[in-house]
């Protein structure tokens, strides 16, 4: 007999280019032609193409950004606020959107080190600048 595998391990498993394609696919649930909904459903349109095109390439290093988790998990706590305000029933994207978060919080997360290159830019600037260097 073999163990049960839950659909949050079975997706940990998951080649990043097929959770890609599937976030690309999966219907967003959110009914009606009223602007509410069209502007939610624009929404989730925009935090699809930006998921999307962060990891359909990703496979190898098994790292995050930290500040793209961070915002991750932020959208999923927005829009889980509108699909409640909204009374949406049709969560399938919702749904994915935080078993992929689950997946996020199993990478080492990378923190980018925004004034150690604000140095180095200065660096670079004071070479421009006064004519030292190549450039």
């Amino acid at each position: 007999m073999s163990p049960s595998i839950s659909i949050s391990d079975s997706l940990i498993q998951a080649d990043w280019e097929e959770l890609a394609h599937a976030l690309k696919t999966i219907e967003n649930g959110v009914e009606g032609d009223d602007a509410e909904a069209k502007r939610l459903r624009a929404q989730l349109g925009v935090i699809r193409v930006l998921v999307y095109e962060k990891i359909r390439g990703w496979n190898g290093k098994n790292t995050i950004d930290l500040s793209f988790f961070i915002a991750s998990f932020k959208t999923i706590q927005k829009v889980q606020k509108q699909f409640d305000e909204r009374g949406v029933k049709k969560r399938q994207f919702l749904i994915f959107l935080k078993l992929l978060f689950y997946k996020f919080e199993k990478q080492k997360l990378i923190a980018k080190k925004p004034l150690a290159t604000l140095a180095e830019f200065d660096k670079m600037k004071g070479v421009v600048e006064n004519g030292r260097g190549p450039l």
